[in-house]
């Protein structure tokens, strides 16, 4: 069976899909079987029929899985703008985390890596009573961080981490991923925060707008991939 990582963040927008994606394409290039798996999406536009379309579980699957269904990359799209448990509850329907575990199982049995995004940070719940650190934890994923690059993001990294030691949930790396083009004050020393407190798990920095992934960060990335 191949490994699977959970990508999950500080908050909500910190740039999970994009990482992802980055992520995905690079490894397909390196003849990695890779697969994508957003289990749970919330906040997706009506499709065809009036049916959630989940546009990133789409993203994901045409930058590194194109042949595969969206079914297979996405259990649960949701239409309410709002957190997983909330969204199902809204729309009458029931998330069965046992169904996500198995899918998670299922998908690492037919490729050599599972890129798992999960939605907003680690405490978010999937449904009432079981957040993406319970997944984490329950099938022994170790967990990628993506932290936006913004004002406030060291406190949100800082209480992240906490959370996973105290839950014993394993840390894979950290990303600072850049939200805007523009400057902003804290935009550089952010960076060399982030690196202090991640010390040998900092993977690197994301620039805003890159169609590839940094050369260092993917070396970083497989130095990483190798004790998992």
């Amino acid at each position: 069976m191949g490994k699977a990582i959970l990508i999950s963040a500080t908050d909500t927008d910190a740039g999970k899909t994009y990482v992802t994606c980055l992520l995905g394409k690079s490894l397909l290039r390196q003849g990695i079987a890779v697969a994508p798996l957003k289990p749970v999406e919330s906040g997706c536009r009506p499709g065809a029929e009036g049916r959630p379309f989940p546009a990133d579980a789409a993203l994901l699957r045409d930058a590194f899985a194109p042949g595969l269904p969206l079914s297979s990359v996405c259990c649960y799209p949701l239409l309410s703008v709002l957190s997983p448990h909330l969204a199902a509850r809204a729309e009458g329907i029931s998330i069965d985390p046992g169904r996500i575990r198995q899918t998670i199982v299922d998908t690492a049995k037919t490729a050599d890596l599972v890129l798992i995004e999960g939605a907003g940070g680690l405490t978010v719940d999937i449904r009432e009573g079981y957040s993406f650190a319970d997944l984490a934890r329950d099938l022994s994923l170790p967990v990628l961080i993506v932290t936006g690059n913004r004002l406030g993001a060291l406190n949100h990294l800082k209480l992240t981490l906490h959370y996973l030691r105290s839950c014993a949930i394993p840390l894979f790396g950290i990303l600072l991923s850049d939200l805007t083009v523009e400057p902003f004050p804290a935009r550089e020393p952010n960076e060399i925060e982030v690196l202090r407190i991640a010390g040998e798990y900092y993977l690197g920095r994301i620039p805003y707008g890159t169609a590839v992934l940094p050369d260092e960060v993917f070396a970083r990335f497989c130095r990483s991939l190798k004790y998992f």
